[in-house]
């Protein structure tokens, strides 16, 4: 219940600033990304708060066609806690995504290892991915996917000896969003690792013509009986004016 009230005190903050702000924008808490990136000189903020996890990310468009985010995490540890983690991604793109076209980007980046323990969670994941994205039916419907790599790292202790693991792993991801209207989108999408079983969110997105500014509602669970997904998640996102 404690949870819930902070998701709606949260959610309620959001929405306000969906309305009041001036300020297009993407991404928040979804894990699949899309082939786009912020205008040249511009600055986008990302942030959501949700059960298992919050997070803050900036990214700007301070080198030609390369897209940098810093951010930091609020992550649930198992415990009622939540360990303050971070992020840098760098993200170009090979082909933009136009109207009823298509795009390609490279995305790279280290983060969090939730596998890991102490210090060794801090950018104890490397990765990298190509995130594409089609746009059909008129800009009605985009979808997009996402494959690519991740490295886990991180020092297994047993007692009496200790060693390191070098985790690869294959990382893929599919959404969809699809426009009701100038105001609401519907989203959904599946995402994991290897042939592991996947985990999934799904929910809508607010977004104020004109604004830029877009908000989103979600909620995600896993397609494993035994495993958690991410649980409800509000989100928002706004980008500003050419600042550099």
């Amino acid at each position: 219940m404690r949870a819930m009230l902070r998701f709606l005190q949260f959610g309620t903050t959001l929405l306000l600033l969906w309305v009041l702000l001036p300020a297009p924008a993407s991404g928040q808490q979804l894990v699949v990304d899309d082939a786009e990136i912020v205008d040249p000189g511009a600055c986008q903020v990302e942030a959501w708060h949700g059960e298992r996890a919050s997070w803050i990310l900036p990214a700007c468009q301070l080198l030609p066609n390369v897209e940098i985010s810093v951010g930091a995490g609020f992550i649930d540890d198992g415990t009622g806690h939540r360990e303050t983690e971070h992020a840098i991604e760098l993200k170009t793109l090979i082909r933009p995504l136009s109207p009823g076209s298509w795009g390609l980007g490279v995305v790279l980046g280290v983060g969090p290892n939730p596998s890991a323990e102490g210090e060794e969670r801090r950018f104890g994941d490397v990765y990298a991915f190509l995130p594409a994205s089609v746009s059909l039916l008129d800009d009605r419907l985009v979808m997009h996917g996402n494959v690519g790599w991740e490295w886990h790292r991180e020092t297994i202790d047993h007692g009496d000896h200790a060693h390191e693991s070098d985790d690869h792993h294959l990382s893929w991801g599919l959404r969809s969003d699809v426009a009701l209207n100038d105001t609401f989108t519907l989203l959904g999408e599946f995402y994991g690792e290897d042939d592991r079983r996947p985990h999934f969110q799904a929910g809508l997105r607010l977004q104020h013509d004109g604004a830029g500014v877009e908000v989103d509602l979600t909620w995600g669970g896993s397609t494993h009986p035994d495993e958690e997904g991410p649980g409800f998640t509000v989100g928002v996102a706004f980008v500003s004016g050419r600042i550099f």
